[in-house]
């Protein structure tokens, strides 16, 4: 009785054992037995299977022979390297084999163990039109990532063509949120396998996906993957509302934005005076300006913006263009302004970015946006006439190096001041400043000690124009030897003079004349344009 028991037991064992066979697959490596690196068994040895050309039709095909409804690829950064041979490359399955090994692929390789690809198989089994969020970019988070759908019994991407906020709160909801954000395509993984939606247009009130009116079949690539963030919260009655945090007055500080029923910050890259002045209007200020992050207190919580875009006509900050989706800024980047009650005028100056009133980059009021002035013959004059204009008696230019950058448009270039102006404005520039950046912003130094008052002077006297038979000749000169500058006086005297011709002149009756000579002093002053 105890030998036929062992037998018995023996055979039970002989039989519990898997045979295992070419082309039989396994999981490894992973945190979880449906996910982690794949390897297929060939030649009686375990090895890997390289990424090139591996997507989710070959991940589905892989994941169902492994006893699982479908699957998606693994990207090989999230699978750990495996050290055995690596058989096969190039997989290229159409969706309906049975087996792994019976899609197309080649044996010989280019590719090294940093290329494993790996699979996440599906315990529950989807149904058509279901929805996941996969690749996040920020610790594997599971609220974000790129938007997949589960058509023809393979996962697939949906082309960010015409995909917005709507169809986005749409998605969120079917996966069980109250709402949610687009992530433009530049910020995602870009996924494998089928595209299945283009031009997708939600009204909202869809409660999945598939519902919305779309298109199947276009051209599009996987660098436009859409991807969302989903949130629980829902806006409310705040939603866009703007404040100002840890500034020294009222008027300033951090900027931050109510999103979804909670306050968070603004990244400053990108962000311009441009967006100052939105933001400030809808604070109910007249303009502003940017401030430096460094001296803006680091905020907490929540990022809500980044590379925010601004027309300027936007009734709220919330109404321009921006990435709802950050990763790549920290605190040390929130943004802060200036606000400023007090509307300029045209052609109005001050004064930025240095902690001194007298001294910093030199900012112009034009067309209802400050902005700056190009270094492009910038001197000392011209240095004097804008001091001059904000209450100093003298100034000088200081060179862009010693400036910090502006942000914003560049708004006079070339400027030539002649020194008796009263306004920067008016001196003489270019208006086209597309040869200027931001590092050739000019600023000044401005004084309350006066310069020496210097009387203009005359230039010698031109040639004589050419002499014709009754006409006149004309010779001028210019208030330039010296420039009067500073409150100096006009040269005395008139720029021009002229004089009749001397000449002998044949009249028809061939009786010669002869013209007498004479000077006449013009007794119009010479005009500066201002």
């Amino acid at each position: 009785m105890v030998r036929l028991m062992f037998l018995l037991y023996i055979t039970s064992q002989v039989y519990n054992v898997k045979s295992q066979s070419t082309g039989d697959l396994r999981i490894n490596g992973g945190s979880q037995e449906n996910k982690g690196r794949l390897e297929i068994l060939y030649n009686d040895t375990w090895g890997t299977v390289c990424d090139d050309d591996f997507d989710n039709i070959d991940a589905s095909v892989a994941c169902r022979q492994l006893g699982y409804c479908s699957g998606i690829l693994l990207r090989s950064e999230f699978v750990t390297n495996g050290n055995e041979t690596i058989w096969l490359d190039d997989v290229t399955c159409s969706g309906n084999e049975s087996r792994l090994i019976d899609c197309t692929y080649t044996k010989s390789h280019n590719c090294h163990h940093g290329e494993d690809v790996g699979i996440d198989c599906d315990v529950i089994c989807p149904e058509i039109g279901d929805l996941r969020l996969v690749d996040s970019t920020t610790s594997m988070r599971r609220d974000e990532g790129r938007l997949e759908i589960y058509l023809n019994r393979v996962w697939g991407t949906v082309c960010e063509q015409e995909f917005d906020d709507i169809d986005a709160a749409v998605a969120c909801r079917q996966l069980g949120y109250r709402t949610g954000v687009t992530i433009r395509s530049g910020l995602i993984y870009p996924g494998t396998g089928p595209i299945w939606l283009y031009g997708l247009g939600c009204n909202g009130s869809e409660s999945k996906l598939t519902d919305c009116t779309k298109s199947y079949l276009t051209y599009c690539s996987h660098y436009f993957d859409v991807g969302i963030q989903c949130l629980f919260n829902n806006p409310t009655k705040d939603h866009g509302n703007l404040r100002l945090i840890g500034g020294q007055n009222k008027n300033e500080g951090r900027l931050e934005i109510n999103l979804f029923d909670e306050w968070g910050t603004v990244c400053h890259d990108y962000f311009s005076n441009f967006e100052a002045v939105v933001a400030c209007k809808q604070l109910g200020y007249c303009t502003g300006i940017v401030l430096p992050s460094k001296n803006v207190d680091d905020g907490n919580g929540t990022i809500w913006l980044a590379n925010v875009d601004c027309e300027g006509n936007e009734e709220k900050l919330v109404n321009c263009s921006y990435d709802s989706y950050v990763t790549h800024c920290g605190h040390q980047n929130d943004v802060g302004i200036r606000c400023f009650i007090t509307c300029p005028t045209q052609g109005h100056l001050r004064i930025v970015e240095s902690g001194k009133e007298h001294e910093g980059r030199l900012e112009i009021y034009m067309n209802g946006v400050w902005g700056t002035v190009c270094r492009d013959f910038f001197d000392d004059i011209d240095a004097t006439v804008a001091c001059q204009q904000l209450g100093f008696c003298s100034g000088k230019a200081l060179h862009s190096y010693n400036v910090v950058d502006g942000t914003g448009v560049i708004l006079l270039d070339d400027l030539h001041c002649s020194g008796i102006e009263s306004r920067l404005m008016t001196c003489s520039y270019d208006p086209i400043t597309t040869d200027c950046g931001s590092y050739e912003d000019i600023g000044v130094s401005c004084s309350f000690t006066c310069p020496t008052t210097v009387n203009g002077g005359w230039s010698t006297w031109s040639p004589w124009s050419a002499c014709f038979c009754g006409t006149h000749q004309f010779r001028t000169r210019n208030c330039t030897n010296p420039t009067p500058m500073y409150g100096g006086q006009y040269c005395e005297g008139y720029p021009a003079e002229q004089r009749n011709c001397s000449s002998f002149c044949y009249s028809r009756n061939n009786s010669q004349q002869n013209d007498s000579t004479h000077s006449l002093y013009l007794h119009a002053p010479y005009i500066y344009a201002f």
